[in-house]
């Protein structure tokens, strides 16, 4: 995979509109609804990433610390999706069919923590001198008399 330059693809006004988000969403919906996976297993990690994605879009002005370490959390349980998907693929064994869809939701788990990765680092590198820059942008905002 070549590395590509970030950019953003649309105007960011909720957390609804991190691609990331609606991604882990519906990998969320899609890996539960799998009738070889038993559901229970696999759904309280699957709908806490996108849960904590946007608390974390939600903390990120209030304390960039809170939200690096939600964005941290997320990312944690993404490798324990993948560390379920590998013992599902392990348990599938036999089936070549059941292990080819676990091996594409491996990729795009992947894909997704990568991102949230990238996420992380933006917001870190973007908020980083935020309080230096409202300063600014208040003293500015004061009449002159």
């Amino acid at each position: 995979m070549e590395y590509k330059n970030f950019r953003v693809k649309s105007l960011i006004r909720s957390f609804r509109d991190l691609e990331v988000y609606q991604k882990t969403i519906q990998l969320s919906e899609e890996l539960t609804s799998l009738k070889f996976i038993k559901k229970q297993e696999i759904s309280s990690l699957t709908e806490k990433v996108p849960k904590l994605i946007a608390e974390a879009y939600g903390d990120r002005f209030d304390s960039r610390e809170l939200a690096h370490n939600k964005l941290t959390e997320a990312i944690t349980l993404i490798a324990n999706i993948i560390t379920k998907i590998d013992l599902f693929r392990q348990r599938a064994a036999d089936n070549k069919e059941h292990k080819e869809v676990l091996d594409k939701f491996l990729t795009k788990y992947q894909t997704q923590k990568r991102k949230i990765l990238n996420l992380r680092k933006a917001w870190d590198r973007v908020f980083r001198g935020r309080k230096w820059r409202k300063t600014i942008y208040l003293y500015k905002a004061t009449p002159k008399y």
